[in-house]
């Protein structure tokens, strides 16, 4: 009988119990071990089916099947990394996943996942792909461990290896990359490595596997506006008296409060995302335009718009637009048309004296869990965030929530900390 077992190290192991009345073929052994080479378990299941075929074939065929005739097999598949074909660059190869990663998401996030794979492979400094395997993943994992965090802002490391880098760092003692940090390096590596593998760069993924301690709870990794916070927004001069330069510095904090959307979601609508559907108005959350980006699929949608917003004149304001864009004064940028609008919230919330855990992004977890506290199931607050439930069920075959069901939900998100003046 087959099995198949993953070892401390990450590495596939296959093992095949031989039946007594054929132990004779095997030199009398009870079962077959092998090291499969691989933290791939598609790659470990294909190599162990074939090694499985080979064995049934001797037994088959009751040939007689000594030490040197199943040991070929063996070492074929445990040393196959040192003889496969492939002799690419490591940096070559990552310059290519980048080009192939801005089709699939934005390029700041392409970027992103090619800086963190770019400093992982320089601090390895092998000559080809399939030469790093497994252990080095590991010395890896201890590097970035004692890597700085935020190197740019040292201007001591301007020109360094990594390996000066982190060096250098002992004596100096500037914080080193968090837990979290170092598991987000390794996640980006592993499909660095994944896509390798399918473009049989290398045999296998030695980034795949690895294990982090959790020290926090998911709902402690990200802060939400207390009540204390979302009051003192939104008594300051732009919400209690209109003083503003910019229109989005009134409506973005407003329309994230009361919709839960991310900030780039907003800041890139149209005039005609804003619909009636079933006698409620909606924001239409799409990438129906080319200048649009969206984070995944299942971020298009409709979220009902809060009755605190059109006491606040929202469709006044949306009806007395004479542009196709709800705030055309935002510009695209390479991260889309949150850029300036990013930048502004982020002083605007530092003068009111907020931590760096508070962001625009709170909005959206305040969002979530004020709907939390009042039990909304979460298929309703899943549809209004725009994320999966991970339910084959719901997600492939069930249809979108009733717009009615959606706004009655979000009507329990408090408006007690808004001050209403006279709308535009």
């Amino acid at each position: 009988m087959r099995y198949l077992k993953i070892s401390s190290s990450g590495v596939w192991q296959f093992r095949f119990q031989l039946p007594p009345h054929h132990r004779h073929l095997f030199q009398n052994r009870r079962e077959i071990k092998v090291s499969l080479g691989t933290s791939s378990r598609d790659a470990a299941l294909l190599q162990a089916l074939e090694l499985e075929l080979n064995i049934r074939k001797k037994i088959a065929t009751s040939s007689y099947i000594d030490e040197h005739q199943v040991k070929p097999e063996v070492t074929e598949y445990y040393e196959r990394p040192k003889r496969f074909p492939c002799n690419l660059k490591p940096s070559v190869a990552l310059d290519e996943y980048f080009g192939y990663k801005k089709t699939h998401v934005s390029e700041k996030t392409a970027l992103g996942s090619y800086m963190k794979c770019k400093v992982a492979l320089e601090l390895l400094n092998k000559p080809s792909i399939p030469l790093i395997r497994r252990k080095d993943a590991e010395q890896v994992r201890k590097l970035l461990s004692a890597y700085p965090s935020n190197i740019k802002k040292h201007k001591a490391f301007d020109g360094l290896t990594g390996s000066e880098v982190i060096k250098l760092n002992q004596n100096l003692g500037y914080q080193v990359l968090s837990e979290d940090s170092v598991k987000d390096y390794f996640q980006k590596l592993s499909s660095f490595f994944k896509w390798c593998v399918q473009m049989e760069y290398t045999d296998t993924n030695p980034f795949e596997g690895f294990r982090f301690v959790r020290k926090k709870k998911a709902s402690e990794e990200k802060q939400a506006y207390s009540k204390g916070n979302l009051a003192l927004i939104f008594q300051q001069a732009i919400f209690a008296e209109h003083k503003f330069k910019h229109p989005y510095q009134y409506w973005l904090p407003l329309l994230a409060r009361f919709s839960g959307a991310r900030l780039n979601e907003l800041c890139q609508l149209y005039v005609a995302d804003i619909q009636e559907i079933d006698d409620i108005w909606c924001i239409h959350i799409n990438d129906n335009q080319e200048d649009k980006r969206l984070k995944n699929v299942g971020s298009r949608r409709f979220v009902p718009i809060h009755s605190a917003l059109i006491d606040l004149g929202f469709l006044t304001y949306i009806n007395n637009l004479n542009t196709d864009r709800v705030f055309q004064e935002l510009k695209l940028e390479r991260d889309g048309y949150g850029t300036s609008a990013s930048k502004w919230y982020g002083r605007f919330k530092s003068k009111l004296g907020f931590s760096k855990g508070l962001d625009f992004h709170s909005f959206r977890h305040s969002f979530a869990n004020d709907l939390k506290q009042v039990m909304t199931p979460q298929l309703i607050t899943a549809q209004l965030l725009g994320h999966s439930t991970q339910n084959v069920t719901y997600d492939r075959y069930g249809k979108d929530l009733g717009i009615s069901l959606l706004k009655e939900s979000l009507e329990l998100i408090s408006k007690e900390e808004v001050i209403f003046v006279k709308p535009f």
